[in-house]
């Protein structure tokens, strides 16, 4: 049977229905009223002309479709509906897809519509109606819930409805909505709901008035630009099907909103037919109805009806006979459509009309369409916009991601003459993290912070088993503590030693020696201490690794453990470091620290007391011990030595394999030697020999001496012989490189037997000579070495001339930072030592050790290695900072595949940047080449850090924590240095370069990524040094986030609460958010998210400690501590986290506010505003972009220079009246276009004309608390009237004098002596840190001056 249908409108939504009822065969033909130029090139189609009939006589159209046997009317738009076309044609027995007037109320009454929903239970935002703006404005201020949602009831071409920013914002939507009736009597009823957050998603679904058949659900784009950002609109684009609502959700929309909104029009005695259409938000209580449409949604069709495999015509003649239970709804499976609208110039405000378009397809296909909303065609048939909306670009695609970039291809095909178009880049785009990526965790990078817990929980044990007398507490807190009072030293000077195993782990590895190269770690790092006369006492361990395997590192550290139990030194914490971008997996590294103690009296070298005649005695070595074992690898691996063979030296009668021998743990010399040393007992020095022998004997003779070694009555031990046999080494360079079976070298009298009874295997080398002036001679010279070394070498093949590189590598001494500290000093040997300070009466030593993770990767890739060094002293004194600690030294480990001396030094500058940030001496770096571990321009950190804290300082205070305490925090500097390598995931899957512009800042992403981690000691060090500080507990947020670091100073019955409304999240980690769809909890599990360290303070104490710390810090409250009921809930709850997030979020998406600084003098406060815009962690979405001032020469110009700001000088004196000057001003404003004015001590007084131009965007720096002390000499009034504080105020500008709203207020006490200079210098530190944040409340639109009038 053949149909005939009418179908009413004009647009792109009619034109999707005309196409797609074409297709069906039981469709003849179809009339559009009035149709359009797309419509007409249809199959099947014909415009009905204006003349023919008018679109608003509803009785006409009845008449005329009842004399054209029309068997079906569809209603596209929703005014007719409203109207009542749907009750006419009913009437005359014609059917008709929508709803008649009393079903329509759903969309065109909204008042009506909140009301029905109310009633039937569906769920929707809640609300009031109003007629009156004032009550409706004092219930916006009132509400208990966010009131800012502000919706004329009536219809108003999708366009009635603005969702508020802030209340003053709403309240503004209140005025010219109701106020000023600006969609006419649509707003003469005013709706104001409550704000949900979350998803907007569009569900239609198809009505009988009995039963309801849900359509694919899509996605709609309202806003005019990028980003949801600048005005609404009746909608930018749209794709189908939105993967954002999951099944289940579906599900609950069929029963809870379409199946009762149904029900509940049965009740009513309402009849419906057609189409519902329910705008929904996905909220975290489960989707919420925003409104209800009567008609097809228009972009929403053209994306959905392309994916319907039904028939339309017998669906919407279903509807309309109540048969709709009886058709089976079929869709395409696996396809997605996206639609792109092409809008004209000037819209949604305007709309450009008349301009040729070109570039449109010659006709649709299946996979691309182009339908028309607005536009015609002239008399030469030439394609013209004819309206705001004016066509949109459809493709359909297998993936959802190739769909849209077809559409927007597509659409940036198609060009208009003139203005051009407007058209939006990324529909879609939401729905990307969901359908074709998967959220990124840390763990999807490669980092597993389970398994580094796991790591944790096995070693405790092995710790436990190192303790001795001085320990304080065990391995999990931020630094491993030690206290000096219990070793019983009468003048303690504090020994330090770092200390690497080179490639000799990768021989580990290989063979599975594990402990062994644990052992060697320790072994080393004790052996340097001794050089000193230093008893170990306390080690750190860091282990680097690709993937970390917790069974093999267990190993790794019970081989240290061994080693400190052997020498009676606590292993009391470490770092394990999981880098997959910068370790290939099963690749390792490891660096150790030890410190010492020995008494001042004790300490060597004592080189005054050298003798000639003094003897030089060796104490054999276990082999090899560390050293050189990179290229003895690589020459082995080149010469195809089998290490698994046996071993044809020592330990091979044993059945130890070639690996074993070479691998044969360093020897220990603690227990030999230390008992000697703290009696004092002859011993003038001692040299550990890790540079080779001869190298490291030479640091045994100062100037003036020399020596002779004679290996006459020495021998070789058999491993060297067989290393220079098989890989034809010659003798110098085993002396150069290696010990040659010396491990230590002692220095001791010509009359000492000690050597003979108390230091087994020990043997004279040689003795003490004084070097005669003239001497061209080496100051060590050999004997009888070639012939040992020949002995055990022949039956290898004898000895050869190859040479060995050197692996260790020093920087130049002129790099090294002077001691910063009084307390630090050099021995005879230039190593450097620390007194314990003298006003200690029972200090606590607290170490702690840390690297700077895939950060330097970043670093590497862009060659700016400076500011990892910085980094890395970060993260080891903000942990010891966490214990209380006064920082007193640092030392560094460095290793790399290629020596590159300058880079050497770069990264060294940068560690002494951070050293002197913190007020700590530089002792060493252990620097080394190792090539079998890093590739050519790849290399590794880590930073040790050591403090002292008395006992009764010491933090956490656990046991004093309570509920209701407050949390203080410090804002983190951004990144910091955790969570890298998910940050290389995300850029890999966006595909961004670290030289690409960040999309959260001005900066490339490498320059922002590589922002130093911020030192927290000055901030902190001043407040900790006091005996009453009120801080119980500090937290650094490293590693594990704010989920895992807070926890660390709670006991297990609290837990804390964040409100991440109070602190700044810096924009790197909204980004990071949507770039890797990251959820909130891994946000806050890896990184600060804006908070680098945590205070907790009793509430009594936060007002002294923020008297601190607000201003120069811009610290603030941030969240309570509370009682934990439930042990299995998390102990870090952060509220408003996602609310923050898709603020900062919104605004990255709309462009920088354009600011102007107008200055008279020096500009301290431009400066504050320069280094706030451009820290983006501050998130400032602002940048100054011109300086203005009126007198030449001022320090704020070079200010600007320096900054590269432009700048002006325009002189008040070159101008006739004040008001023809501020005419020059603005002329140079808006050719700068900026957006933002700021008065930063500009000395003059504006015009009415130029602040009533610039109102609401022209603001001013004032010192006093205003509405106290307007004008001049401020100070002055405030001192003379005896006030207790005074500060500053930052507020808008209007025509009086101070007189404009106020955005930022800044106390600052008035102290007993305080003179005008006094004060206003501390006003002046208020003043940079109220301007900068003022300036962010109006850049980002979280504040704005209320319309003139209103109150």
């Amino acid at each position: 049977m053949s149909h005939r249908v009418l179908i009413i409108g004009s647009g792109g939504r009619e034109h999707a229905i005309c196409w797609k009822l074409s297709q069906s065969p039981k469709v003849s033909k179809i009339y559009a009223l009035p149709g359009s130029h797309g419509i007409q090139q249809v199959a099947k189609c014909q415009n009905l002309e204006a003349q023919t009939l008018d679109p608003k006589d509803f009785e006409a159209i009845a008449k005329w479709s009842k004399e054209n046997q029309i068997n079906l009317v569809v209603v596209g738009p929703e005014d007719p509906l409203a109207l009542g076309l749907g009750d006419v044609l009913q009437k005359e027995g014609i059917a008709c897809f929508g709803p008649g007037k009393q079903g329509a109320q759903i969309e065109a009454d909204k008042k009506w519509a909140k009301d029905f929903m109310l009633r039937h239970g569906i769920p929707t935002a809640r609300y009031e109606s109003f007629t009156d703006t004032e009550k409706a404005k004092t219930f916006i201020k009132s509400a208990p819930y966010p009131a800012l949602v502000v919706k004329a009831a009536g219809l108003a071409a999708g366009k009635g409805v603005v969702v508020a920013a802030n209340v003053e914002e709403a309240c503004q939507a209140v005025d010219e909505i109701l106020g000023q009736l600006k969609y006419g009597q649509a707003g003469a009823t005013l709706v104001v709901e409550e704000l949900l957050e979350g998803e907007e998603v569009s569900v239609l679904a198809f009505t009988d008035g009995k039963s309801v058949r849900a359509m694919l659900p899509a996605q709609d784009h309202k806003r005019l630009g990028n980003g949801d950002s600048g005005p609404n609109t009746g909608g930018m684009g749209a794709y189908c099907p939105c993967p954002l609502i999951s099944q289940p959700a579906l599900e609950l929309v069929q029963k809870a909103v379409l199946e009762r909104a149904v029900q509940g029009l049965i009740k009513e005695r309402i009849t419906y037919q057609g189409v519902l259409y329910a705008g929904l938000m996905l909220t975290r209580d489960g989707p919420r109805v925003l409104e209800f449409n009567c008609r097809f949604g228009d972009p929403e069709t053209q994306v959905i009806l392309p994916l319907l495999e039904s028939d339309l015509f017998e669906v919407m003649q279903a509807c309309c006979s109540g048969q709709l239970d009886k058709i089976a709804l079929q869709w395409r499976q696996g396809v997605s459509a996206v639609g792109v609208i092409l809008a004209s110039a000037g819209y949604p405000e305007t709309s450009t009309k008349g301009c040729l378009i070109t570039g449109l397809p010659a006709e649709n296909s299946p996979t691309q369409l182009v339908f028309h909303s607005g536009l015609a065609v002239n008399q030469k048939k030439e394609a013209l916009t004819n309206g705001g909306r004016v066509l949109i670009a459809i493709a359909l695609d297998v993936s959802l991601k190739e769909a849209a970039a077809k559409a927007t291809k597509l659409a940036g095909s198609i060009t208009f003459s003139g203005s051009g178009a407007q058209y939006r880049t990324d529909i879609a785009q939401k729905a990307f993290k969901i359908a074709a990526s998967p959220g990124l965790s840390y763990k999807d990078s490669g980092v597993d912070i389970d398994a580094g817990d796991a790591l944790v929980q096995r070693i405790k044990p092995l710790s436990r088993g190192t303790q001795r007398p001085g320990v304080l507490g065990g391995l999990g807190g931020f630094g491993g503590l030690f206290r000096l009072k219990e070793l019983n030293y009468k003048e303690p000077v504090i020994a330090e030693a770092t200390q690497g195993v080179g490639a000799k782990i990768h021989l580990a590895l290989e063979h599975e020696l594990y402990e062994n190269v644990g052992y060697d770690l320790f072994a080393l790092a004790a052996n340097d201490l001794l050089e000193l006369g230093a008893e170990p006492v306390a080690f750190l361990d860091y282990i680097a690794c690709g993937k970390l395997h917790v069974p093999l590192a267990a190993q790794l550290v019970k081989g240290m453990a061994d080693g400190c139990r052997d020498a009676r030194c606590a292993l009391v914490g470490g770092e394990t470091a999981e880098m997959p971008s910068l370790y290939a997996p099963g690749q390792h590294d490891m660096a150790g620290y030890c410190v010492g103690i020995v008494e001042q009296s004790r300490l060597l070298p004592r080189f005054d007391l050298y003798q000639p005649g003094d003897l030089l005695v060796g104490l054999p070595s276990s082999g090899l011990h560390c050293a050189g074992f990179n290229e003895i690898l690589t020459q082995l691996a080149a010469a195809k030595v089998n290490l698994k063979q046996c071993s044809p030296v020592d330990g091979g009668e044993d059945g130890l394999s070639l690996a074993h021998v070479l691998a044969t743990p360093t020897r220990l010399y603690v227990q030999q030697l230390l008992p000697h040393l703290q009696r004092g007992e002859e011993i003038k020095s001692v040299v550990h020999v890790t540079h080779g022998l001869l190298n490291d004997v030479r640091r045994l003779l100062p100037e003036g001496f020399e020596t002779t070694l004679d290996f006459g009555a020495v021998p070789v031990p058999k491993i060297f012989g067989w290393l220079a046999g098989k890989l034809k080494l010659s003798a110098q360079s085993l002396l150069e490189r290696h010990n040659c079976g010396i491990g230590m070298v002692l220095i001791l009298p010509q009359s000492s037997q000690l050597w003979r009874t108390s230091l087994p295997g020990a043997k004279v080398l040689g003795v003490l000579q004084r070097k005669t002036k003239d001497s061209a001679s080496p100051v060590v010279q050999v004997r009888n070495f070639v012939e040992q070394l020949q002995k055990v070498a022949s039956p290898f093949g004898g000895l050869g001339e190859r040479e060995l590189p050197e692996e260790l590598k020093e920087l130049p001494n002129h790099l090294d930072l002077k001691a910063p500290r009084e307390d630090s000093f050099e021995n005879a040997a230039g190593r450097r030592l620390t007194r314990v300070p003298s006003h200690y009466k029972d200090p606590i030593l607290i170490l702690g050790t840390d690297g700077v993770g895939t950060k330097l990767k970043i670093a590497q890739q862009t060659n700016r290695n400076s500011s990892v060094g910085t980094d890395l002293v970060a993260m080891c004194v903000n942990d010891i900072l966490c214990n209380g600690a006064e920082p007193l030294s640092f030392s560094s480990y460095y290793a790399c595949g290629q020596w590159q001396e300058e880079l050497a030094k770069e990264v060294h500058s940068g560690v002494l940047e951070g050293a002197r940030q913190a007020n700590s001496s530089f002792i060493a770096s252990h620097s080394a080449a190792l090539p079998l571990l890093y590739g050519p321009q790849v290399y590794d950190l880590a930073g040790f850090a050591l403090g002292i804290a008395e006992r009764s300082g010491i933090l956490p205070l656990l046991e004093e924590v309570q509920p209701g305490d407050v949390l203080i925090g410090l804002p983190s500097s951004g990144v910091h240095s955790n969570g890298f390598s998910l940050v290389h995931a995300v850029l890999k899957r966006v595909g961004l370069g670290l030289q690409d512009k960040a999309p959260f800042s001005e900066k490339t992403l490498g320059e922002e990524l590589l922002v130093p981690t911020k030192i927290y000691v000055q901030a902190l060090s001043t407040l900790l040094s006091r005996g009453n500080h009120g801080i119980k507990a500090l937290a650094h947020i490293t590693g594990g986030g704010l989920s895992e670091n807070i926890p660390r100073v709670l006991r297990k019955d609290l837990a804390v609460r964040l409100d991440a409304n109070l602190f700044q999240l810096p924009p790197v980690f909204a980004w990071l958010a949507s770039a890797g769809n990251i959820s909130s909890t891994e946000l806050q599990r890896t990184y600060n998210c804006g908070l680098g360290m945590i205070l907790v303070v009793a509430p009594t104490e936060v007002e002294s400690v923020l008297k601190e710390l607000r201003y120069p810090q811009r610290a603030a409250v941030v969240g309570e501590v509370l009682a934990r009921k439930d042990p299995k809930k998390p102990q870090v709850v952060v509220q408003n986290f996602e609310a923050s997030l898709t603020r900062t979020q919104k605004i990255l998406s709309v462009p920088r506010k354009r600011v102007a600084v107008l200055i008279s003098g020096t500009g301290s406060n431009l400066q504050a505003l320069i280094d706030a815009t451009r820290d983006s962690a501050q998130g400032i979405h602002a940048e100054i972009v011109l300086v203005i001032s009126n007198k030449p020469g001022v320090l704020g110009l070079e200010r600007a220079t320096k900054a590269g700001v432009p700048s002006l000088v325009i002189s008040h004196k070159d101008f006739a009246s004040r008001e023809v000057y501020d005419a020059e001003l603005s002329r140079n404003l808006k050719a700068a276009r900026v957006d933002l004015i700021c008065l930063a001590g500009f000395m003059r007084v504006l015009s009415a004309p130029f602040v009533r131009e610039w109102r609401g965007r022209l603001v001013n720096i004032h010192p006093s608390l205003l509405p106290k002390y307007p004008g001049l000499h401020v100070q002055r009034q405030a001192l003379e009237a005896g006030e207790k504080e005074s500060g500053c105020t930052v507020h808008f500008v209007d025509e009086g004098v101070d007189t404009g709203a106020i955005l930022v207020q800044a106390a600052v006490p008035i102290l007993p002596g305080d003179d005008e200079d006094s004060l206003t210098q501390r006003i002046h530190k208020a003043e940079h840190w109220a301007f900068p944040r003022a300036l962010g409340l109006l850049a980002s639109g979280a504040a704005r001056l209320a319309p003139e009038g209103s109150q």
